[in-house]
């Protein structure tokens, strides 16, 4: 997929202006409000005072069955009791000007003062608790078939809006995105490096969320709920994690409640540096991409604060 591409799964959806009439004659509801959350994202607030409802509309770059997969995820953690957004009534999925529309329930934010403490510890016991979970088991797959688009338990990993699949597939589809840029030594330096970072291939796998950032958390009274599962699915659990282990602030208290119920591999902590690296990599190619002009930092310099980084991580959490 181009740089383009990217950016046109990432910010373009058609027909907004009309997707509150669809919700309407889909559901037989009356909508008196519809605020846009984020990119494709919106809470739809109903004129009965019924449970507001959120409507992802997806990009018609990403396939329908793609977005048969995120509702299949949402089926099967809903089948577990496991806290996640829920999908809405009888069909929740359904196509708007050629695009997948997901619609679930709500989550209400609880206040600060009625939370339980620690959250972000908990955010990472809750993960732990994800990636011991088996995946769906889909009944309808022929034997001896490999995961579909449409699967809960497809490969899984990669920031959907970059590339279905899991780390690895995210760091080819990055450097496919140099081709639209013209070349340097700083951009060939960069390619360079994509072409040998550390994808997570070979190690330790699960049910994971690809983006659990306190971003994609709802805080409640009864503990953190995950939201936003598109292209959740399976794979290395670690590389899963490395946009909320690089943060600066909720890194520490991620992994301590992580491996409260999850212990890292030996190999695990031996390439927590390279997989942290691999994620700072991306999104240097993606500015690099979005600003040809701008010098990219030195990679040099990047990897070692980024390994300093990893190892005072590292050292927060027993073996």
């Amino acid at each position: 997929m181009g740089f383009d591409a990217v950016l046109r799964r990432m910010y373009q959806r058609e027909s907004i202006d009309t997707l509150p009439a669809h919700l309407e004659t889909t559901y037989g509801i009356a909508i008196a409000k519809v605020t846009q959350l984020d990119v494709g994202v919106f809470r739809v607030d109903r004129s009965d005072k019924g449970t507001p409802l959120v409507a992802r509309l997806f990009s018609a770059d990403r396939s329908y069955a793609a977005a048969e997969g995120d509702l299949a995820v949402l089926r099967y953690l809903a089948e577990l009791g496991f806290p996640a957004e829920r999908p809405y009534g009888d069909g929740p999925l359904t196509r708007h000007a050629g695009q997948a529309v997901l619609v679930t329930e709500f989550i209400k934010q609880t206040p600060k003062a009625k939370r339980p403490p620690y959250p972000i510890v908990r955010l990472g016991a809750m993960i732990g608790r994800l990636h011991g979970l088996p995946g769906p088991a889909v009944t309808d797959r022929p034997a001896g078939a490999l995961p579909g688009p449409a699967d809960g338990d497809r490969p899984a990993g990669a920031l959907h809006h970059f590339a279905e699949g899991t780390l690895a597939d995210e760091l080819r589809a990055a450097a496919d995105w140099l081709e639209s840029v013209e070349a340097s030594p700083a951009v060939d330096a960069l390619r360079t490096a994509l072409s040998s970072a550390d994808g997570g291939d070979g190690l330790p796998e699960g049910f994971v969320h690809p983006d659990p950032v306190p971003k994609n958390v709802i805080f409640t009274a009864d503990g953190p709920v995950l939201v936003d599962w598109t292209s959740a699915g399976r794979g290395p659990r670690l590389p899963s994690m490395t946009l909320v282990l690089k943060s600066g602030w909720a890194a520490t208290p991620f992994l301590k409640g992580y491996t409260r119920v999850v212990t890292l591999t030996d190999e695990e902590r031996a390439r927590l540096p390279a997989l942290l690296f691999t994620r700072r990599l991306i999104d240097l190619t993606f500015r690099t991409c979005r600003a040809p002009d701008t010098a990219p930092p030195n990679l040099k310099a990047l990897r070692q604060t980024t390994e300093a980084q990893a190892q005072t991580l590292l050292s927060s959490v027993q073996p």
